[in-house]
């Protein structure tokens, strides 16, 4: 497999093995101890990882529960413990963690707080 190959492989396994656990770019890089634009540049192919990067992103991802084997020649294991899943499962319910375009909220905080009613 050549170089350019493993990147790929890296940047999947990472972007993956992130998602799976439901967190976002700056999620990781926080807790990388590194700059989001670091993580994106690794994910879309823009730079390789450097290894204390993959050996640290690893360790997060296996502390997390998310197991990731990259030495399959032309495969990437991931398995996803049920810990992770109770990670992800508690992220996935936490209103606060959605994005504010897409939490839902009642008619009269959507119109800024002017609700009308409607006349039938």
């Amino acid at each position: 497999m050549t170089d350019s190959s493993e990147n790929v492989k890296i940047a999947v396994a990472i972007r993956s093995a992130r998602t799976a656990i439901g967190w976002n770019q700056q999620e990781f890089a926080d807790l990388m101890g590194t700059a989001k634009s670091t993580i994106t540049r690794v994910e879309t192919l823009e730079m390789g990882a450097k290894a204390d990067f993959l050996n640290k992103a690893m360790r997060l991802f296996r502390e997390t529960g998310v197991t990731v084997d990259l030495y399959q020649l032309d495969a990437i294991s991931i398995l996803i413990e049920p810990k992770a899943i109770l990670v992800a499962k508690s992220r996935l319910e936490d209103g606060s963690l959605k994005r504010s375009d897409r939490k839902k909220n009642p008619p009269a905080e959507r119109l800024g707080g002017r609700a009308t009613a409607k006349t039938v």
